[in-house]
Parts: structure tokens; C-alpha cells; sequence
């Protein structure tokens, strides 16, 4: 098991295809092996940069992977824009670990019934930071997470686990809906919110049918920071438009990079 500030060596990372690079940014699958099973990742980094550069972990949503449109966005715009290093992995039963392409698929719900599927995901998190901050070109101090839905269903117990992660932008996830009857997550969310402490930017959807509203305000409460923030927006639990990108980039850019934030007073 990987635990938090663990030695791994670039070795642990196996490429498992030659980095292509276009308008500035380069990209990179990756896998790592962890206790007999393989993690599937993609890596976005400046084509050219010098120096340190922050980090920003990526999860994505249930059905979906990582290079999913909007994991491909937000990994193209933060190392092609403001010159960081960005990661995925896919989750549990997704991408190239499982079939999953819908939330109702009879394998994602499976898969929120096997025994310590959080746990081993904040694990697998755990382990792509190690692997990815032995390749040298990563600053330490500035580490970000930004996942959704589901990605804040395994994001939020994973950075309140781990210290290295500075920062995170959260949300699409509540204490009630029916997305917490299939997946159960409320009970791991009373465990972990409380013991988040890094500022939090929350995103909610105000007509959510996944995640009550109600319940995603009480998630918001559980969150054990005072240094944590609401962007709600109309509209259903789907519907993700530039606003909500735009806001959760420069929420990162604020604690990731405050340097390069021109300042208008």
C-alpha cells in the first residue's frame, strides 16, 4: 500500500505511448502498477518550460475517463495556458479499467460494493503523486485537485488524506439524491469531509436530480476548511458550461500560482 510521502522511483511509471505535442502542450499515457493492478493515466505538460511547475491531480466523472472531453480541456488549458503539469487517472470499472459508460450500468454499481473501493482508490491517488513527483519538473508546494461528481467522490477522501495536495476544487456531489442510494458515498463523506483543511472551491448545480441541492449544501457544511467557497450555478447535474471551467482555473491559479495573477486594484 502507498502511503503519503512515499519513495517511488520514474521506474514505477511505465509509458505506454511516445508523448505527441501540439500548440504547446504535451501529452502522455502512462501506467503504474500497484499491488498486481495497473493504474491507467494520461500526463499533460508544457512542450517547453523551465523550473518547478505546479501540479493539478484530475478525476474524472462516473462514466466517463480520463481523456474525456473535459478532462482534455482542463489538462490542455493547464499546461498550455499557464505553463503546469496536469494528470488523470481513470477510476474504478472506468476507462481502460472496466466497461462503465453510464451511472445506471449494472458495473458501476457493482463497483461501489466492493470492499474499500475509496480506500483503494485514495491509494491509487497516493500512488500516481509519488510517481509522478520522482520524475523531477514538479513543485511540491503547489499541488492542486479538480474533480466533480464523481470525481469528488473519490477526490474528497483522497485530499483530505494527503497532505501534499494544497488545494482542491470539489462539488456535483451531496449528503441525498439518488446517486447516494446507488453509490452509498454519504457514509465515507462523514468520515472524510471533516477532515479536509486545504481551501475548497464548490461547485453546485441548483437543479441537480443526481445530488439533492440540500444535500450538497449540507457536503459543503461537513467540509472541515474555513477556507471554502460556493460557485452555484442553474442547471441540471450534466450541464457543465466555460463559466464553471473559467471559475475553477482561476480558483487554482489563486493558491497554485498568485504570482502570475494580474491584480486590477
Amino acid at each position: 500500500m502507498t502511503r503519503e510521502g512515499g519513495t517511488t522511483t520514474e521506474e514505477a511509471i511505465r509509458w505506454t505511448e511516445k508523448a505527441s505535442a501540439s500548440s504547446g502542450v504535451s501529452v502522455q499515457g502512462f501506467a503504474l502498477e500497484r499491488e498486481g493492478r495497473s493504474i491507467p493515466g494520461v500526463l499533460w505538460r508544457p512542450a517547453a518550460a523551465a523550473g518547478p511547475r505546479p501540479l493539478v491531480l484530475m478525476g474524472h466523472g462516473g462514466s466517463g475517463h480520463k481523456r474525456n472531453d473535459g478532462m482534455t480541456k482542463m489538462g490542455r488549458l493547464f499546461a498550455g495556458h499557464y505553463g503546469w503539469w496536469a494528470a488523470a487517472i481513470d477510476g474504478p470499472a472506468h476507462g481502460e479499467r472496466g466497461t462503465v459508460k453510464s451511472f445506471l450500468d449494472a458495473e458501476y454499481i457493482q463497483m461501489w460494493r466492493r470492499p474499500q473501493v475509496v480506500e483503494d482508490m485514495i491509494d491509487d491517488w497516493r500512488a500516481t503523486l509519488d510517481a509522478l513527483s520522482a520524475l523531477g519538473g514538479i513543485d511540491p508546494a503547489h499541488i492542486g485537485y479538480w474533480g466533480v461528481s464523481m470525481g469528488t467522490l473519490f477526490g474528497l477522501p483522497f485530499v483530505a488524506s494527503d497532505s501534499r495536495v494544497r488545494v482542491a476544487v470539489l462539488g456535483k456531489a451531496g449528503m441525498s439524491g439518488p446517486s447516494v442510494g446507488r453509490t452509498g458515498i454519504d457514509k465515507h463523506f462523514r468520515v472524510y469531509a471533516p477532515r479536509v483543511t486545504l481551501p475548497v472551491l464548490f461547485m453546485i448545480r441548483l437543479q441537480d436530480e443526481r445530488f439533492e441541492p440540500k444535500g450538497q449544501f449540507e457536503l459543503f457544511d461537513l467540509l472541515g476548511t474555513s477556507d471554502k467557497r460556493i460557485h452555484a450555478h442553474p442547471g441540471p447535474h450534466s450541464d457543465t458550461g466555460t463559466e464553471v471551467f473559467e471559475a475553477a482555473a482561476d480558483f487554482l491559479q489563486r493558491h497554485l500560482a498568485p504570482e502570475a495573477r494580474p491584480s486590477v486594484w
